[in-house]
């Protein structure tokens, strides 16, 4: 592997962003990013931690190494003791912001049900699979008959709810990731009333789908966001990897035309479109390549091989390659536009160096990964 790759490994696992002393009561719980300018980590997240988990799955799976599966255990652990504390998975335990913890999020609850089934694929571990099914149970609350998604519960009233205050307090194209632990468990248990729930979210793809193939933040605004829209696209894929329903399929084909169609010179795809904000961001490219990745091998073809170039050459710009291990190899967030001017953020980001970890290491095993397989894997 590149250097890039084990660079950017080294950075997750051994740099501080994930909590790795066992002595420590946030032992295996994941920091949201590392603020080069302050020289400190920002606060735990538990739904980053779910895709810790997934990664660990994903290595272990790779490597064989037993420290992946011990780091995993201890963050699923950590993940349950939040959800036995609060009654559901909140953003953050960050005491400066208090109301953090009086709501509980479905999507996130979500993305820690996925890292805890990928978990339990490898240990077959009964109680990692009963913990999993707490989760999806309490997630399950959260879906209304149509398939939409409700976005968190108000803890003290025990109410699922949305608000406007900021985009992921909304109904969104992002919910169509959900679907993804009902069909892990599905494939599991057999239970009928998971698949058609996961069928349920993903034909509502309908509500947030513009002709040109690009995916509304929400249903009623023009606002397009490349990091929910990838969301959107993953919870298709993998939901096609097990219905086979090709409108899944095509609805993702036609999404990653509109991302290859809006790759500007350097490489990069906006965050946003038709919105204030203007940034162009490490995660959801990451994301994006390993989607062209995976509909590549659908296909059978080199459709988006030009475009994945293009893709990974930008992320390169935005990883670290320092002589200090807290940054060295971590990807920065994003550059952002300050007037007229492009800035890169002095933030190393936990998530999105996540995604670029899996999407590298298929870039560079293009060859001898496939659709059936790395589905299962992503994250």
């Amino acid at each position: 592997m590149s250097t890039n790759y084990e660079s950017l490994k080294n950075w997750i696992f051994n740099s501080g962003l994930i909590i790795t002393d066992s002595n420590d009561n946030n032992y295996g719980g994941v920091y949201s990013f590392y603020d080069e300018t302050n020289k400190k980590y920002s606060f735990l997240y538990p739904e980053i931690t779910g895709y810790s988990i997934s990664a660990c799955s994903f290595l272990y799976k790779l490597e064989k190494n037993e420290n992946y599966l011990k780091l995993a255990k201890a963050s699923s652990q950590w993940l349950m003791k939040i959800f036995d504390e609060h009654n559901g998975i909140i953003q953050g335990i960050d005491d400066s912001n208090p109301h953090r913890k009086k709501l509980a999020y479905s999507f996130d609850t979500a993305i820690c049900a996925k890292g805890l089934l990928d978990l339990h694929s490898i240990t077959n571990d009964s109680q990692i699979l009963q913990n999993a099914e707490k989760l999806i149970n309490w997630m399950l609350e959260s879906i209304e008959p149509n398939g939409t998604v409700m976005p968190y519960m108000e803890l003290e009233t025990k109410k699922f709810s949305q608000s406007n205050d900021v985009w992921y307090k909304q109904k969104g194209c992002l919910h169509i990731k959900t679907c993804i632990p009902l069909l892990q468990l599905y494939k599991i248990s057999k239970k009928e009333n998971l698949i058609q729930t996961a069928e349920q979210i993903c034909d509502n793809f309908k509500l947030f789908q513009n002709n040109d193939g690009s995916f509304m933040i929400h249903g009623d605004t023009k606002i397009i966001n490349l990091h929910t829209q990838s969301y959107a696209i993953e919870g298709l894929l993998f939901a096609y990897s097990v219905t086979k329903k090709q409108d899944y399929l095509t609805s993702c084909q036609k999404a990653l035309n509109w991302c290859m169609s809006n790759i500007e010179n350097d490489g990069s795809i906006p965050l946003w479109f038709n919105f204030k904000d203007k940034s162009k961001a490490i995660y959801p490219i990451a994301q994006i390549i390993r989607l062209m990745i995976l509909t590549d091998k659908i296909l059978n073809s080199n459709q988006y091989s030009a475009s994945i170039n293009k893709l990974v050459k930008f992320i390169f710009s935005l990883q670290a390659l320092t002589l200090d291990n807290k940054t060295n190899g971590g990807f920065y967030e994003e550059f952002y536009k300050s007037v007229f001017v492009w800035k890169k953020r002095s933030k190393l980001n936990s998530w999105g160096s996540l995604f670029a970890l899996q999407a590298l290491y298929w870039y560079e095993n293009y060859d001898d990964i496939s659709f059936e397989n790395s589905i299962l894997d992503i994250y």
